[in-house]
């Protein structure tokens, strides 16, 4: 079902799934371009857990999908207020599930206990753009450095991936990181050499060059986010 929350002057979407009554689950896709490549993934993540009985909420944030809002007014902080008015108006929200990026705003809502899976710090997220921009600089025959776009950035904002951040995202997403406190189950793919609370089967989406979906992958964060719920 589609829902909407109302945040700063606008109607902002929400994907609904399970019963409307019922405590619900949070769901934080990655931020930016990576965003987009693992749409499907929430989504049908979020619908087996619905066959799973659990009832979730997959907003879409100011400046991102199908909001009015331009994405160059957006921050981290700002993000973390639309989630807080998110749950107010569309909960009660009981657990906040996310995924890369996502982790870095799943604080929004106090010590909720959290699911994560692969997180990622803002500062990280940020030199993976730049990288990108450095590489397509080049191609154009353009000189740049990671110092230099940083400087101006912090100034005038810049275009990441497509993607318009402001003066204030560039600083609080270079220093955002994931928020400690609370009940936090940590994620990792089978692969991942890191220590974690739980593995499942599956690969970054989020890395592909296209949007892409794995059915697997999606039915196994699904069971293992619902596990984790039930205790």
């Amino acid at each position: 079902m589609i829902g909407a929350y109302r945040f700063d002057g606008n109607d902002e979407l929400c994907l609904r799934f399970g019963p409307d009554d019922a405590p619900k689950l949070l769901i934080l896709p990655p931020l930016f371009d990576e965003a987009n490549r693992v749409r499907h993934l929430m989504v049908e993540c979020a619908r087996t857990l619905a066959e799973l009985g659990v009832a979730s909420l997959l907003p879409d944030l100011p400046g991102c999908n199908e909001s009015p809002a331009p994405l160059e007014h957006a921050s981290i902080s700002l993000w973390q207020a639309a989630l807080i008015a998110c749950a107010e108006q569309l909960g009660p929200v009981s657990h906040v599930a996310s995924i890369r990026g996502g982790a870095l705003i799943d604080g929004a809502l106090g010590d909720l206990p959290r699911w994560r899976l692969a997180p990622v710090k803002g500062g990280q997220l940020l030199r993976t753009m730049l990288r990108t921009k450095i590489a397509s600089d080049r191609e154009a025959g353009i000189t740049s450095s990671s110092d230099a776009l940083m400087e101006s950035a912090r100034a005038h904002g810049i275009e990441l991936a497509g993607n318009s951040l402001s003066p204030c995202m560039i600083c609080e997403l270079d220093s955002a990181a994931p928020a400690g406190g609370g009940a936090i189950r940590l994620v990792r793919f089978a692969d991942d050499p890191l220590e974690c609370d739980g593995r499942i089967d599956g690969a970054p989406l989020w890395l592909r060059a296209e949007p892409a979906h794995d059915p697997a992958m999606a039915a196994a964060m699904a069971q293992d986010i619902a596990g984790w719920m039930r205790g």
